[in-house]
């Protein structure tokens, strides 16, 4: 879904809890006004508030009695019906804005944090846990590339990375903080395998331009694409470097930010893909182009 989408999904969410919030409230009054002694009740301390308020002051010393007495009944009539006050009125998932997402002049948090559900439920990011704040990472020259990719994220220096590395240095789960921390500030993301993406390019290859169209656009307007792992997927004639040099170009030429992670080094890089291909991953003007260092951290684990 683009960023639109995914904005009304999560006013969508809003518009719900406020419905069921008014609707439960609007079930039980529904239920009292449907009793004879409940609306006499009603009635008689409504007249008698008026008096109170308004009245002379004779009026209103007895119409304050009449108030507590009406006040009286009302509860007593409540608990016969099996309700309470609180049932009379919504009780909002958030006070803040009584589920309206906008609170005073701004959107609210909760609206924010629908959208971010959104945008996480639609990104495909294969661990929702891993952020910067959580890693584990201990190597100091992987602690300044972890850096220099948070600033990226936040929108500081350079737009896209390309980092590559020894099978388990950490490449996946620091482009999953990535996600999360874009996602988070509200970024829409699609996160993707090498071998997915390579599986939506056959599919525009073998589809008709309806359905290329429908494809492409995806992958070129979303806030955030990552690839993860470039570089295992097979190399298919005229489906594999056409289609990955298109949504590359288009993201370039639109201002997207790109993320990339592979086990190729540079050189295998320029010789598995074309001279237009590699040279949008590593263009050193707009992409964080960094190593991640060390062993296979699944296998210390174990």
């Amino acid at each position: 879904m683009n960023k639109s989408q995914l904005i009304l999904q999560a006013k969508r969410v809003i518009d719900e809890r406020k419905y069921q919030a008014e609707n439960r409230c609007e079930q039980a009054l529904k239920q009292l006004r449907q009793k004879d002694d409940w609306k006499q009740c009603e009635q008689a301390l409504r007249t008698a508030q008026v008096k109170s308020a308004l009245g002379t002051p004779s009026e209103q010393a007895q119409a304050q009695k009449d108030v507590a007495k009406f006040s009286a009944q009302r509860k007593k009539l409540l608990t016969l019906y099996g309700l309470t006050e609180q049932d009379l009125t919504p009780h909002y998932f958030c006070t803040d804005c009584n589920d309206t997402g906008i609170a005073g002049e701004n959107v609210c948090h909760c609206l924010l944090d629908a959208l971010r559900n959104a945008i996480l439920a639609d990104s495909n990011i294969p661990d929702k846990t891993s952020t910067f704040q959580n890693s584990a990472e201990t190597s100091k020259h992987n602690q300044k590339v972890y850096s220099a990719a948070q600033k990226l994220c936040s929108g500081e220096g350079k737009r896209n990375a390309l980092l590559f590395g020894a099978t388990g240095c950490g490449k996946t789960y620091l482009l999953c903080a990535c996600a999360n921390y874009c996602a988070d500030h509200g970024k829409t993301v699609t996160f993707l395998t090498a071998f997915k993406l390579n599986n939506l390019f056959l599919d525009c290859y073998l589809n008709g331009v309806a359905e290329r169209k429908i494809i492409l656009d995806n992958l070129t307007d979303v806030d955030v694409l990552i690839i993860d792992d470039l570089g295992t997927e097979k190399n298919v004639k005229n489906v594999t470097q056409e289609y990955l040099y298109v949504v590359l170009n288009e993201r370039l030429t639109t201002g997207k930010q790109t993320l990339v992670s592979t086990n190729l080094e540079l050189q295998q890089i320029r010789d598995k893909y074309d001279e237009r291909i590699f040279s949008r991953l590593v263009d050193q003007k707009t992409t964080l182009v960094a190593r991640l260092e060390g062993e296979d951290k699944r296998l210390s684990r174990k």
